[in-house]
């Protein structure tokens, strides 16, 4: 056996689609811990009334939450 990243039957649509949300959710994660969270560490400037840093972190769960909403609709929408 091996390692299967696919099942059997995928078209290339969704191997694609896959792949993309993939490097979406990974691009989330890494924004809200150390390789790409440096960017963001530090007081100031305030954003809405936060520290950046808070606010870098809410903006990324936002982002991430669209995402799987987005994700859900695509799959899971409405198919007409």
């Amino acid at each position: 056996m091996g390692l299967v990243v696919f099942p059997k039957g995928w078209s290339s649509k969704q191997k694609k689609s896959a792949m993309f949300w993939v490097l979406f959710f990974t691009v989330v994660f890494l924004a809200n811990i150390w390789p790409l969270y440096l960017v963001a560490n530090s007081v100031t400037p305030f954003v809405l009334g936060m520290p950046f840093s808070m606010f870098w972190i809410i903006l990324w769960i936002v982002i991430g939450f669209i995402g799987l909403v987005v994700m859900y609709r695509s799959e899971y929408g409405e198919k007409k």
